[in-house]
């Protein structure tokens, strides 16, 4: 079963491969690429509807950057912040 999981993953361009560690390391997150006429676009956006404190706090609705290692510090950033909103009690 590994080796079928490997060769499968051998066989993705660079790009996508880059798109499936997005999407594998937040999967809170849909992550995509775009090719524009300046080159390729990364974007992403939350799976959830933001809420009005969530985005008062600076979780935003949707990024773009124009690499996916940039795309991925501040997927990783917006994770911090959702994490540091307190929860109501239960």
């Amino acid at each position: 079963m590994a080796s079928i999981v490997i060769e499968a993953w051998l066989e993705l361009n660079v790009v996508d491969r880059q798109v499936a560690v997005l999407r594998l390391s937040y999967p809170e997150w849909k992550a995509w690429y775009e090719a524009t006429p300046a080159g390729l676009v990364w974007r992403a956006e939350p799976t959830w509807q933001v809420s009005a404190e969530q985005f008062a706090t600076g979780v935003r609705r949707r990024l773009e950057r124009g690499n996916p290692v940039a795309l991925m510090a501040d997927l990783s950033r917006q994770r911090q912040i959702v994490h540091s909103i307190p929860r109501p009690p239960a």
